[in-house]
Parts: C-alpha cells; structure tokens; sequence
C-alpha cells in the first residue's frame, strides 16, 4: 500500500494544481510584457474565472501524475498473488504489454488533442491570437492527460478480466490479496469523474463567441471527452470488484476442500465435520458479500456520471 499513501497522493495531486497555476502565471506575464495589459487581464481572467482552467487542468494533472507514479501497483499485485505458471495461460502478458506502452499512449493522447484543438477553433475563446491559443493549448493538455487515465483504466481493467481464467489453487481471501487493485482503480476513477464534471460545466457553459462557421452548434462537440470516457469510467469503476469478488469465490471453494481434507484427520463425526466445513463457507461467504457488495458510498459516482451526460441535453 506504500504506493498509495494518502500523504504521496496528497503531494502529486497538489503537484498537479502547482503546474497548473504556475503555467497560468508564466501565461499571464508572458501577455503582460508582450502583448499588453488588456489581453493579460483577459486571459487571466478566462483561465481562472469564465472557464476555471486553473482548476480542472490542476485536477487532471494531479490525476495523471498519481497514476503515472503509481502504475505497477496492479501488476505487481496480480504477479504477487498468481505465479508465472498460471499467468502465461492467459492474455495478461499482452495486456500488461499494452498498460506500459509508452508509445500508445502518446498516439491516443495525440489523437484526442488535435481534436481537441479542432474543437476549440470552432467555438472560440473570447480572445485575440496568443491568449486564445495558450488557453487551447491548456484545454488540448486537459484532453491528453485525461486520454492517458482512461487508457491505464481501460488495460487495468483487461489484465484483470484476463485473470478470469485461471484456475485458482490457493486462498487469496485470507489475505485480501488484491484488494488494493480495487482501492487504485476507485482513486484514480473517481479523481477522474470528478475532472470530468467541472471540467464539461466550465466549458459547455462557458462564455464561447462561436465565430466559428457552425456557429453555437459546434457547442455540442465540447461534451465529446464524457461520451467517450463515460462508459471507460462506468466499467471499469466498478468492473474490478466483480473480478475480485469471482477470484476470492473461488479462493473460498479451495480453502474449503483443504478444510475437508484436514478434518478428515480429526476424530470428529460427519455431521460435526459437515458443520464445520458449512459454517466456514457461510461466514466466508457472507464477508466477501459484505466486501464486494455496491455501497451507498458508490452512489454518489453513478449520480455525478448521470448529471454529467445528460444535463447538458436536459437543459438543451
């Protein structure tokens, strides 16, 4: 659990707000000697006040940052908790391939910014040239960095369904052995609900001037990073705790059989042993049902994701 300590996460998230405000000073002094007083003030006042750049750029960042920081912790769970053995009759070596591909990761965070800087071209930031462009250039930096949470999301969640596969021959429940993979993916998915919502509010309801040939229309393209990371978030949110739950099921069907074999050393009676072995799987089953169940702590991520889509069409 080192790598998630609240106080490391706590420092990279406020790492992510620094960047953040500190291109926005450098942003703002660069206009203020360069250009003149008038745009400096504009930008300022669009990068911290119209859009709240300053602060859904800070969170997605801190976001990145923490999963950037924090990547191996799935994987060296599941290599910790299955041998090699076990793994390589699976597709968990590709997908761990994929995780760690540097190179992907810059293709697909690409391919979003220079959407990114299409879309922004089309409704337009109240600006003149340079201010506009560094206010795009943030805006393209909040698409890419999301793009690279949602792609570690999306593999995590591929290495775990390839664990779907193997025979399990040990208890893992005893131990909750892959608990923490659960604890990453709900921190780094809910860090990211979170940019999301502030980030669709600043700017669908933003001050655009659409000068743009498709005019206010372009508007709707703004909710383009919740279409397509909405189901990543939905899925793989909750998709881990239903793997989990199915490993450590079939942990409890293992310790079970080893539970047999050991009674049937002892001088018990089949019933006294039948009672045991029942009585154990209950109560095992009855905590990884209380572990594994969706808690109304959950509740408040499907709301935030609901609001999120569909009040833009509701308001439309």
């Amino acid at each position: 659990m080192q790598g998630l300590s609240p106080f490391r996460l706590m420092y990279t998230m406020f790492a992510g707000f620094s960047v953040s405000l500190l291109y926005g000073v450098f942003s703002f002094v660069f206009l203020y000697f360069v250009i003149d007083v008038g745009e400096a003030n504009a930008f300022l006042n669009a990068y911290t006040g119209s859009f709240n750049t300053l602060i859904s750029l800070g969170l997605i960042l801190g976001a990145a940052l923490i999963v950037g920081r924090t990547q191996d912790v799935i994987p060296e769970a599941i290599e910790k908790a299955f041998t090699p053995k076990q793994l390589e009759k699976t597709d968990y070596a590709l997908f761990r391939g994929k995780f760690y591909d540097r190179q992907r990761s810059v293709i697909w965070s690409s391919e979003l910014g220079i959407a990114c800087f299409m879309i922004f071209l089309l409704v337009k930031f109240p600006l003149n040239f340079i201010a506009e462009n560094l206010m795009i250039l943030a805006v393209c930096a909040e698409y890419m960095f999301g793009v690279y949470v949602g792609r570690k999301l999306f593999y995590s969640g591929l290495m775990l369904h390839a664990l779907l596969k193997i025979r399990v021959t040990r208890n893992l429940f005893r131990r909750h052995e892959l608990d923490i993979i659960n604890a990453y993916t709900n921190i780094c998915s809910t860090l990211t609900i979170i940019f999301g919502y502030i980030h669709l509010r600043n700017y669908y309801y933003g001050p655009f001037s659409y000068q743009g040939f498709l005019g206010e229309s372009a508007k709707i393209f703004i909710l383009l990073p919740a279409i397509i990371g909405t189901p990543v978030l939905l899925i793989f949110n909750f998709y881990p705790r239903l793997v989990l739950r199915d490993l450590y099921s079939r942990s409890i069907d293992v310790e079970t059989r080893n539970l047999k074999r050991r009674l049937k050393n002892q001088s018990l009676t089949s019933f006294e042993r039948l009672s045991l072995m029942i009585e154990f799987d209950r109560q095992s089953r009855e905590e990884l049902r209380y572990r594994s169940r969706l808690t109304l702590s959950d509740l408040p991520i499907g709301i935030t994701i609901l609001i999120m889509i569909l009040g833009p069409f509701l308001e439309r």
